[in-house]
């Protein structure tokens, strides 16, 4: 498999509310891209990460602008997989709120030029900084709970960008701990970050301690609404 400038592989495209983040509850049109460089072991979408994990359709930014431009929905989520393996810029339209999911270990004004562990080649040119710096990019770097690590250059640019929040996943309260020193580290603005409680069912998400503690760490918490909605259903 190999994506390119031209190409874009989406594993679904459907209309909820966006769950999560500093838009939560907004009435949305998800395009969920296909491929991801990392394998969280608490993913709930792991049917997006390779090429035989699950299925996918292929597009061209043409047939995905004419989707976004006919849709009702003024919000746009690019979420995935991992959506800046893409020509995102070459995706606006206008009219529309965008917004991005990334896990933050990739530069959108960067070239890419990598192989995925299942042999599949991603080589994007840099995106456009004057329309990506419209977007709203929900950057959400994984802790230890993820078995995952941090791409320190990236979280470093991002950390000095006027146009992101950040969302982290916590279990327990040594998680918070965890995002404390991130946010030192990095020199990350509080008020940007984001705090949502892991989990895919409805009792997960009613833990009023943990809450508790994000409110006392002066972080927003980030309900997770599809969640408590509707469980770990898919295209919800």
């Amino acid at each position: 498999m190999l994506i390119n400038d031209n190409t874009y592989y989406v594993s679904e495209i459907f209309e909820s509310i966006q769950g999560e983040g500093n838009f939560a509850g907004a009435n949305s049109l998800f395009i969920r891209f296909h491929f991801c460089n990392l394998s969280c072991i608490w993913c709930d979408t792991k049917y997006t990460w390779t090429e035989k994990s699950g299925r996918f359709s292929k597009y061209s930014a043409d047939e995905l602008k004419e989707i976004i431009s006919n849709s009702k929905c003024h919000h746009i989520i690019f979420t995935g997989g991992e959506p800046t393996f893409y020509r995102l810029d070459k995706l606006f339209v206008e009219k529309k709120k965008f917004h991005v999911e990334t896990n933050g270990t990739l530069n959108p004004l960067e070239k890419l030029d990598l192989k995925l562990n299942d042999g599949t080649g991603v080589y994007r040119d840099a995106m456009e900084a004057n329309i990506i710096g419209q977007f709203n990019w929900v950057v959400s770097p994984k802790l230890s709970n993820s078995r995952q690590g941090f791409n320190e250059n990236s979280i470093t640019f991002w950390a000095n960008q006027d146009f992101n929040i950040f969302k982290f996943v916590t279990k327990s309260s040594p998680d918070i701990e965890e995002i404390e020193n991130v946010i030192t580290k990095f020199k990350i603005d509080r008020h940007k970050v984001y705090l949502g409680i892991e989990g895919k069912t409805l009792q997960s998400q009613l833990q009023p301690e943990l809450v508790d503690l994000i409110i006392k760490a002066g972080f927003n918490f980030s309900p997770r609404l599809h969640i408590m909605l509707w469980g770990a259903r898919r295209k919800k």
